[in-house]
């Protein structure tokens, strides 16, 4: 039976769709020979006269100029720089035919062809005779997939890389041997026969290797590709160009010299320099940022720093297992049929990241409005700007040190730096003014690069290198930089913002509810109805909450304070329609399982925990009304008591076991409740959230929440055996829009919120260093001192009142 056939213009598109630029062409030609295992790769360009000049000299005989006036033509832009050997060598066969329009049109196009060429020559293993005819001329050949499986790092493993001589011009030359050969193998190809106006199949056109002269050394090794006939002006500006554009970015450019170690570039006898990011503007960059994905254990860790020196501020970074999978997890959107956008996430398989593996960032950042001339390297404030211009673009993406295209292209944004900066404010980090790299070391199996150079298949590793990246310059770099520069808007618009996105989740519920709607039977259509008023009723109690807070926060005339309690209001109202979509969707889910028995079962169970959210709302009503000054006596414990109800439908789904006992007594206060409320309501939901992502990764995990009332110390304490929190961050977690949710996702708003509050009342809430922070139990455990100044008592960390 007959396989596919195919005609041979279709590798001319082949080499069209998959090799974009005659720079890229040129990378893929260098990559070959480092996964040759040369050590070096030499390239070098002889131009007597360029494709245009070629081409228009054509034009010219087919106007029937004579071929005497194209002769003088020529000779006119014959390419500067060439010795006068090259010229005659070029002028002589057509000095001969101008008497013959015919042969003066031949002898133009062979002195073309074989005075105009360039060279990639290496000094890697070489090609026998059967390599070339059986691997170099099978398009997509995947040998070196194979090896990468085994562990190899070839940079190339698709097998498409030959076809980049086809963008360069139309004859080929390849000369290669191996250790072992006695002789040259050679190959000879003109790209010219594969044209668009033949419909000869492939395997028609003759192409077959053979063995050349006898090798002059018995022990060299390597190959030689020459292109001519080509299709491309390569004149020493242009050369110049892409050496210090393309070529340079894909090279590690942030080694310094490294460019120029592993290729030596000649263009008509002079040598030309790959250049690399000078050190010098690195060391002038305003802000920093290195970080790294590791494993230890099979856990993953991400630690770093960042470092604005221009503000002399520095902020850790480390974060490891249940964290980092709450960073990396995919987050996708669902679109209702009014268009509003929900997220929905899923958490990333603990193999996509060990297959990703480890990798590096770092980062550069650069306040050109502010920007000095360099010493040693630039004399003015502009000549500094050029050379960020030059090297900006957003991080560049490396494997082995050698670049993923196109991540850091002029056009590429993939992790979204000028969309946030250019549409949020207060966001300082935009291409323009970063310089960076992204290092992995991962397989093609785990990142593999598309076939047409265009970017990584999307993949869960894939997904996880952008989301990571992303996170760490939208959360970690931005948050430095804009809290030392006071940029973070701590507003009420801002926070009146927070307070109403409960809207969208409002009307993503009121979508679902239709489609219960449609599901049920006729007999249940009161049951749904009654469901649809009390979802109103709890819209109308929550924008009656945000109206009473609005109206109240009219009152205060510190902004930060406006800020503090709308934003407090936001996430109370945010997690009550949270919970309310999550039971509208889990209701869809059994409907379309259920008998019309269970259906009923289904909707009086969400009927019930309506009653409880509006419940809740009541609760929170308290802290909307009341003023700021509001204090009143009440005992704790009560307190206590009520959130954890609130949050009882949780603990029972997720299997989260609470340790709580009363003291005996109680313990009375003089506080504003609502604040207490909140600070608990905060407290609890960034433990659930937490143990949620621990039991996620670990399924034999039994999550616990113990919260002690401790009348004697003054104190009260909520500890969870979640993943913990490093050290290192005990302040960090305090700060707003801090969090180790995926960018996008997480406010970082709440323990912030609780901080202020305590503040407010003289306490101290801060995470206990000495009881919570044992990483081998994973606690984490934080305290909040209502003792005033009263130095006696519950132990602090390091001895300090928080």
């Amino acid at each position: 039976m007959a396989g596919f056939k195919f005609a041979a213009r279709t590798l001319l598109e082949l080499g069209k769709e998959l090799i974009s630029s005659d720079e890229v062409a040129l990378y893929e030609l260098i990559k070959n020979g480092i996964d040759a295992g040369s050590p070096r790769i030499e390239i070098e360009a002889q131009i007597v006269l360029t494709h245009t000049s070629y081409v228009t000299a054509t034009d010219s005989l087919d106007e029937e100029v004579p071929p005497a006036v194209v002769l003088a033509k020529i000779t006119e832009q014959l390419v500067i720089g060439t010795t006068p050997e090259q010229r005659a060598k070029f002028l002589k066969p057509l000095r001969a035919a101008t008497g013959n329009p015919e042969r003066f049109r031949r002898a133009l196009q062979v002195s073309y062809h074989q005075n105009n060429w360039i060279e990639v020559r290496d000094t890697g293993e070489g090609m026998t005779l059967d390599t070339l005819d059986e691997v170099y001329l099978t398009v997509g050949t995947r040998s070196r997939r194979a090896k990468n499986m085994q562990g190899a790092t070839y940079l190339g493993d698709k097998g498409v890389g030959r076809l980049s001589t086809m963008r360069l011009g139309d004859r080929l030359k390849v000369t290669t041997s191996t250790a072992s050969d006695t002789h040259e193998n050679v190959l000879k190809i003109n790209w010219g026969l594969f044209t668009h106006e033949s419909d000869m199949p492939a395997d028609k056109i003759r192409v077959v290797p053979y063995r050349g002269l006898r090798k002059q050394d018995k022990s060299s090794h390597g190959t030689t590709i020459r292109i001519s006939q080509l299709n491309a002006d390569w004149h020493s500006a242009r050369f110049s160009e892409i050496l210090h554009g393309k070529i340079a970015r894909m090279i590690d450019p942030f080694e310094a010299g490294r460019g120029n170690k592993l290729l030596r570039v000649v263009h008509n006898g002079s040598r030309l320099i790959v250049p690399s990011i000078p050190k010098k503007l690195l060391d002038a960059a305003h802000a920093t940022m290195r970080a790294s994905l590791k494993f230890e254990n099979d856990e993953p860790v991400i630690e770093g720093e960042v470092n604005y020196r221009l503000r002399n501020r520095k902020r850790p970074i480390a974060q490891r297992g249940a964290e980092v999978y709450s960073i990396a997890q995919n987050v996708s959107k669902r679109r209702t049929k009014k268009g509003e956008a929900a997220f929905q996430n899923s958490p990333i398989r603990p193999k996509a990241l060990r297959e990703l593996g480890p990798f590096e960032v770092e980062i550069f950042w650069y306040n050109r409005l502010v920007v000095e001339a360099v010493d040693g390297l630039t004399a003015t404030k502009q000549q500094t700007r050029d050379e960020i211009r030059e090297w900006a673009g957003g991080p560049m993406l490396f494997r082995h040190g050698f670049r993923i295209l196109p991540y850091g292209e002029p056009d590429d944004d993939w992790v979204g730096l000028d969309l946030k900066a250019f549409g949020r404010s207060g966001f300082k980090l935009n291409r323009q003014q970063v310089i960076g790299r992204v290092g992995v070391t991962s397989a093609h199996t785990a990142l593999s690069e598309q076939t047409n150079r265009e970017g990584l298949v999307e993949s869960d590793a894939a997904h996880a290198l952008r989301t990571i990246v992303t996170w760490l310059l939208d959360n970690e770099m931005r948050a430095v930089i804009n809290d030392a520069d006071k940029d973070e808007k701590l507003s009420k618009r801002e926070a009146e913002r927070v307070a109403l996105e409960f809207r969208e989740t409002q009307r993503q519920v009121e979508q679902t509810l239709e489609a219960i709607r449609k599901r049920v039977g006729p007999e249940q259509k009161t049951l749904v109805d009654r469901l649809s008023a009390q979802i109103a009723l709890l819209s109308d109690q929550c924008e009656n909450v945000v109206g009473k807070t609005d109206a109240m926060t009219d009152e205060l005339q510190d902004e930060r304070e406006k800020f503090v309690h709308l934003a407090a209001i936001g996430l109370m109202t945010e997690f009550i329609f949270h919970e309310l979509d999550r039971a509208v969707g889990h209701t869809v889910r059994t409907l379309a399982e259920a008998q019309e028995s269970g259906a009923k079962a289904s909707l009086r169970s969400l009927e019930a925990q309506l009653v409880t959210l509006q419940k809740r709302i009541a609760t929170f009503d308290d802290l909307a009304a009341e003023r700021r000054q509001t204090k009143s006596n009440f005992d704790l414990s009560d307190v206590v008591d009520l959130v954890l109800e609130n949050h009882a439908n949780q603990f029972e789904r997720h299997g989260i076991k609470i340790d709580f006992d009363k003291p005996k007594g109680g313990f009375k206060i003089r506080a504003v409740r609502g604040m207490v409320i909140q600070i608990l309501e905060n407290l609890i939901s960034n433990s659930v959230y937490w143990l949620k992502q621990e039991k996620n990764y670990h399924p034999k995990f039994k999550p616990r929440i113990t919260i002690d009332v401790d009348p004697d110390d003054e104190a009260l304490t909520v500890t969870d055996n979640g993943p913990g929190v490093d050290p290192r961050r005990r302040e960090t977690i305090f700060e707003p829009f801090v969090t180790s949710k995926p960018a996008g996702q997480g406010r970082g708003l709440g323990l912030y919120i609780a901080r202020e509050l305590a503040q407010y009342h003289d306490w101290k809430l801060y995470l206990d260093e000495e009881k919570g922070i044992e990483r081998a139990g994973r606690l984490s455990r934080f305290a909040l001192d209502m003792g005033g100044d009263d130095d006696s008592g519950r132990a602090r960390i390091k001895g300090d009142k928080r």
